[in-house]
């Protein structure tokens, strides 16, 4: 199991000419271990504190430095220094009570460092004057796992060019003040989880507030990365809620399955049925009605709101669909479906018939699929081996995933100002044709087993969700969208990309132990 461990550096006493002290770095350190502990849930034996008297000497830095990088290869490190911050002929430095130390040098050694996920956050002047290597890449050997979070992320409290203040209000500094409310935002948290990308995102909008506000003291806050996705931070206690699974078999059919798609006007219900034999449509619409009456008694739900809505009230419409095996199921091919409605219901709308493919039977109305044949046979004959499926897929995978690391590090380079949208559209032409070329591959896999269904449904909602990066900087549609609605949108898929990353290494998990 993995740790989280933090070295927190505060440095308020200088001992050096010119040199100015910051008697409100202390105070930034107690609210860091704080949000730290309270945010983060950082366990308070696991965070290495320097500066809480207002003194760090650089060999004081050095030993602290030495003592986080015993920690495990599976473990995550933060690093955060408030203070002062220095350039000195093109390089930044970070500067202690005693002396300086270059900051790419620091960025090294956590980059060496065998944690696998480390964060560093600057808080010091023209502290965006730094660089990071190439964007990571998925290596096909490796498993979503292994490669999301892995590597480093710095952000900074400004860019290079620019001071960062104290806060007007409180005994803090500004990016510290917002970086701590951001670790501690309940609204960001979901599933019990809060992501690095959604930190650094919130920190953001803060200091764009501030800004707005403060227009002689901006601060643009600068977030590179070197790591494969981003991190997931456990932060809350999360019970699921779990819909309740029916399977029930009888002599000549199997419910296979029970699906709620209740709304806020109707409970609703479609059931999903193997027919054990071959029976007629008079059969089926006997066990149409049985399912029906059945339907009363059941209470399942997707979620606890739509439970508190219809629990113990009547089902008002109810769907049932027929197939012939497990493979029908899953791939939703059926020979026909049934629908039966209340009399709130508006019975001439759902009972529609064209007396061909939609018609009523003995009081049964029925709607023939009239397809089914035809895409039964296609989906049996494409159904793939589960080797060469996996590892034509995690092809795929693996070089849609680093395309989408690298678009997501000129889009930063966007919003870090180190270059303009124009430039971004002429980067983009790079990576657009390549994004095409493999989204196209992973339409044309074949059917995916039974026991991959739910991995390579999962896998192709990345690929789409990846393949989305084609679509905001792409010269073909520049004139269809302006840059707010560009970035807002770029946004929104950055970050279904890094959810959709963490559900296929999810059912990866799963996938490896079967």
């Amino acid at each position: 199991m993995s740790n989280l461990n933090a070295l927190v550096v505060g440095v308020s006493n200088y001992y050096i000419p010119d040199v100015a002290d910051l008697p409100f770095c202390t105070n930034d350190v107690a609210l860091m271990e704080e949000a730290l502990i309270r945010g983060l849930k950082v366990q308070k034996q696991n965070i290495t504190t320097c500066g809480k008297y207002g003194d760090v000497k650089t060999e004081d830095f050095m030993r602290a430095l030495s003592k986080v990088t015993t920690i495990d290869k599976n473990d995550t490190l933060i690093f955060y220094f408030s203070g002062h911050g220095a350039t000195i002929d093109g390089q930044h430095y970070l500067v202690f009570s005693d002396g300086i130390i270059s900051t790419q040098e620091i960025i090294e050694h956590f980059k060496e460092i065998q944690a696998k996920s480390k964060v560093i956050l600057l808080d010091c002047c023209f502290s965006g004057n730094f660089s990071i290597d190439e964007t990571s890449s998925f290596n096909i050997e490796k498993t979503v796992e292994e490669f999301q979070g892995e590597g480093y992320a710095v952000l900074s409290s400004s860019n290079s060019d620019q001071v960062s203040y104290g806060h007007p209000e409180k005994p803090v500094s500004v990016f510290t003040s917002f970086l701590c409310d951001a670790f501690q935002d309940k609204h960001i948290v979901k599933q019990g989880k809060v992501s690095l990308y959604d930190i650094q995102r919130l920190v953001s909008l803060y200091l764009e507030v501030w800004n707005k506000r403060n227009p002689d003291k901006k601060q643009h806050p600068v977030f590179k990365a070197n790591m494969g996705g981003t991190i997931f931070f456990d932060v809350k206690e999360y019970q699921p809620y779990y819909s309740t699974n029916i399977y029930a078999e009888y002599d000549n059919y199997i419910i296979y399955k029970v699906e709620p798609v209740h709304t806020g006007l109707a409970k609703r219900y479609s059931f999903k049925v193997i027919l054990k034999e071959p029976l007629s449509l008079e059969e089926i619409g006997k066990i149409s009605l049985k399912i029906k009456d059945q339907a009363k008694k059941i209470e399942v739900y997707n979620n606890e709101i739509a439970e508190k809505r219809w629990i113990n009230k009547l089902p008002n419409i109810i769907w049932v669909y027929f197939g012939r095996d497990e493979i029908d199921i899953l791939k939703n091919n059926y020979i026909c479906h049934t629908t039966w409605v209340d009399e709130k219901q508006d019975k001439k709308w759902w009972y529609k018939i064209n007396g061909k493919e939609t018609f009523i039977l003995n009081g049964v109305h029925y709607n023939i699929h009239p397809y089914y044949e035809q895409l039964r046979s296609l989906n049996i004959k494409n159904i793939a081996s589960k080797e060469h499926l996996v590892f034509k897929t995690k092809d795929i995978l693996s070089r849609m995933v680093t395309l989408a690391e690298k678009v997501i590090k000129i889009y930063n380079d966007l919003k870090n100002e180190e270059i303009t949208e124009e430039e971004l559209f002429e980067e983009m032409d790079a990576y657009i044709p390549e994004l095409d070329k493999y989204f196209i591959m992973s339409t044309d896999l074949d059917i995916a087993p039974i026991e991959l269904h739910d991995w390579d449904l999962a896998c192709s909602g990345l690929f789409g969700t990846i393949h989305d990066f084609t679509l905001f900087y792409n010269k073909k549609y520049k004139t269809i969208r302006t840059s707010e609605n560009r970035r807002a949108f770029m946004e929104m898929t950055i970050k279904q990309y890094y959810l959709d990353l963490n559900k296929v290494s999810k059912l990866e998990e799963q996938l490896i132990k079967v």
